[in-house]
């Protein structure tokens, strides 16, 4: 059984046919069933033995390629609502991680304690939470290494924090460029702490960003561009028509995996996402562009209700999915057989520049990637703004 929060468990996902992973063809012609047994001492009386929960999703996929991936993915999914969200499939309610030693964090917590109880209180996209739960394992490793564990955080200094970042960062070989997005992350769970009241200070705000060296910009060149996109273009379809939305869009994937067919006027060339940044979130609409307007309406076609538009296998379905799906595909798509090692997330950065060499208008740019400033531009995602710096330097015309 799997141990799961609030005093809950599960059994492991059984799929039928049992050889699922390895069977022929003939499998397909088969009704695919997940199920797995969760038990809620709640509802021991109604359910002694467990209530036998169904994943739903697979058998809409007609390759068996694609039904395996399908399966996988819902299994991955539902086992994250599970652990991470709290999700209990009796009550259909989502709880959140259980809090293992009191609800409430006050200066005589000690250290460990109270940044469990703190990173629980942070709200965010699944990524942003994986990778928090994994700094604050690290980082309470650390401190229990210099036995400070069990100190009150109430009496926890900052040459303590320094210490155990320093440490930690040593124990796990991190690059000044992890440690100082390890030191991001846990001074979100100290400010927490602050607005518990178990401490007065944050004292990660004052700790020093470690020194980084920032390499150039690197993306692709356009005999790249059409290897990749011939061969999505036969490889994985669906892929690559999620490649090309994705280019045209502004978006970050993890807005793009929240659209659901209700936020896309195709008439009005228009959908809206929600930014998740900042202190808010912020409704925005973006532009559909006529250039992938045809496959937007493929889309539209194939999704009912209230579909996600990017669901399993990059194509409309009910089940929201990771946007780590991207980065595993794009890996196995394409850094693998093609050899091109540039992230995925540099069609953006590819977008960006374009825009700006066509339009030489920086603002509109940002505007499209729903910044609001030209800050993130110039800094990120115009990979070719310094080398415009470079070139009106050369032709400066001014004498000493």
């Amino acid at each position: 059984m799997i141990l799961l929060p609030h005093g809950c468990s599960c059994s492991e996902p059984s799929v039928n046919p049992k050889n699922w992973k390895t069977g022929g063809q003939s499998l397909m012609k088969k009704n695919w069933r997940i199920t797995y047994y969760f038990r809620d001492p709640e509802f021991k009386e109604q359910y002694p033995y467990g209530k036998l929960i169904p994943i739903k999703g697979m058998n809409r996929f007609k390759t068996l390629e694609e039904r395996r991936e399908a399966t996988r993915i819902l299994i991955d999914e539902e086992l994250y609502m599970l652990k991470i969200d709290g999700y209990n499939p009796i009550t259909k309610l989502k709880n959140g991680p259980d809090i293992e030693i009191t609800p409430d964090i006050d200066p005589n917590t000690p250290l460990c304690e109270a940044i469990l109880l703190a990173k629980n209180r942070i709200e965010g996209e699944k990524s942003t939470l994986t990778d928090l739960k994994s700094c604050v394992k690290y980082f309470n490793k650390s401190a229990r290494q210099l036995r400070l564990g069990l100190v009150r955080v109430g009496d926890i200094k900052r040459a303590h924090v320094r210490n155990i970042l320093d440490n930690q960062q040593k124990q796990n070989k991190l690059s000044n460029n992890r440690y100082n997005k390890v030191r991001a992350y846990m001074q979100m769970v100290f400010k927490q702490l602050i607005l518990a009241d178990a401490i007065e200070y944050n004292h990660i705000d004052s700790l020093p960003l470690k020194k980084t060296v920032k390499k150039l910009n690197v993306t692709f060149s356009p005999e790249q561009v059409e290897v990749i996109k011939n061969h999505l273009i036969v490889k994985n379809y669906n892929f690559y028509r999620y490649m090309q939305i994705f280019f045209h869009s502004g978006c970050r994937s993890t807005e793009l995996f929240n659209v659901k067919k209700s936020d896309v006027v195709l008439h009005q060339e228009q959908f809206k996402v929600i930014v998740k940044k900042g202190k808010h979130y912020e409704e925005q609409w973006r532009a559909i562009n006529r250039n992938v307007m045809n496959l937007w309406q493929e889309v539209m076609k194939d999704a009912i209700k209230d579909d996600y538009i990017f669901s399993i296998n990059f194509s409309p379905g009910p089940t929201k999915v990771a946007a780590r799906q991207v980065s595993d595909k794009w890996r196995e798509q394409v850094k693998v057989p093609l050899g091109i090692d540039i992230n995925f997330y540099m069609l953006k950065h590819l977008h960006t520049t374009k825009v700006i060499d066509l339009y030489d208008n920086r603002s509109f740019a940002a505007g499209i990637n729903g910044h609001k400033s030209t800050n993130m531009n110039d800094q990120h995602y115009d990979v070719k703004h310094q080398e415009r710096i470079l070139n009106k330097a050369k032709k400066i015309n001014i004498s000493l």
